[in-house]
């Protein structure tokens, strides 16, 4: 081997090393340690160290109504905010996809509420909300419409989280809608024109199935993190009112800040994983191939 190639392998394991070392410690080695708790019994009240308890944790889990009910209110929750945040992404994309003043301007604007952290817009929309101090029922009340408890109410709580999520993630579906239908060669569009096709069949014809793939992609990356929905409503509800908002990732919060009981936690984050990783491998199966 020359002294060149022994620089370039040098150099190239110079490069692996620090991403091997990310991987290892931030990514591996925390998911090693939750597995191997999830079977151990381990609260830190007690102040007693772990034990194995074998797969109590995961029995303990089917009698958990308190778990069954997060779990599906998030699963209802992230089906609800990846159907109407696509949808959303993709009208606002095809009605900007096209030359008009400002139109930079206008596509930043649309673009600002992505760049906002989690926790920023939940106290944001805390206060939009607000039963007394909210500018929203401050306005319902100027036209006898409200208050509305927004916020209070277990009726209306999950809705203002998931309108608070539509607004904050939107933009994200936006984007990768606009850079889809930016790809789509003119020249299909042209033909179909030409062919006799109305604005609704090249859509149906030409735009969806050129863009499809994206699509998938975009709604498997937006389901995962709507399924890991914390901060915001962490911030607007704390879970409530009463459990009405408490979505899966709350309900291990609580059971592992608040009850300390750290292997029962280990548990639930492992079976949402699992859960995670099932629908993606579903999503793949029964969408467009996107890889």
């Amino acid at each position: 081997m020359s002294a060149l190639a022994r620089q370039r392998r040098h150099a190239l394991l110079l490069l692996f090393i620090p991403g091997f070392f990310y991987l290892v410690t931030v990514r591996i080695a925390p998911a090693v340690f939750t597995i191997g708790m999830s079977f151990s019994k381990w609260n830190l009240k007690s102040g007693a160290p772990p034990s194995f308890a074998g797969i109590a944790n995961y029995t303990a889990l089917l009698h958990d109504a308190g778990f069954g009910i997060s779990l599906a209110r998030t699963l209802i929750f992230t089906a609800c905010a990846t159907v109407i945040e696509l949808t959303l992404g993709l009208a606002v994309a095809m009605l900007l996809n096209r030359r008009f003043p400002a139109r930079r301007l206008v596509r930043t604007v649309v673009l600002a509420p992505m760049v906002i952290t989690p926790a920023v817009v939940g106290m944001m929309w805390f206060i939009l909300f607000h039963d007394t101090i909210g500018p929203l029922n401050w306005f319902l009340s100027a036209i006898d419409l409200g208050p509305v408890g927004w916020l209070t109410s277990p009726r209306v709580a999950m809705v203002s989280v998931l309108f608070m999520d539509v607004w904050h993630w939107t933009p994200f579906m936006f984007l990768l809608s606009l850079a889809a239908l930016q790809a789509v060669p003119r020249e299909s569009l042209e033909a179909a024109a030409v062919d006799g096709a109305s604005a609704l069949q090249s859509l149906r014809l030409v735009l969806l199935p050129a863009i499809a793939d994206t699509l998938v992609v975009a709604a498997v990356l937006r389901a995962m993190e709507a399924f890991e929905l914390f901060a915001e409503p962490y911030v607007m509800t704390g879970g409530g009112p009463g459990d009405a908002t408490e979505t899966i990732s709350l309900h291990i919060y609580k059971s592992a800040f608040l009850f300390f009981d750290m292997g029962y936690a280990g548990a639930m984050i492992v079976v949402s994983i699992g859960i995670l990783v099932a629908l993606y491998s579903i999503s793949l199966r029964l969408g467009p191939r996107v890889a």
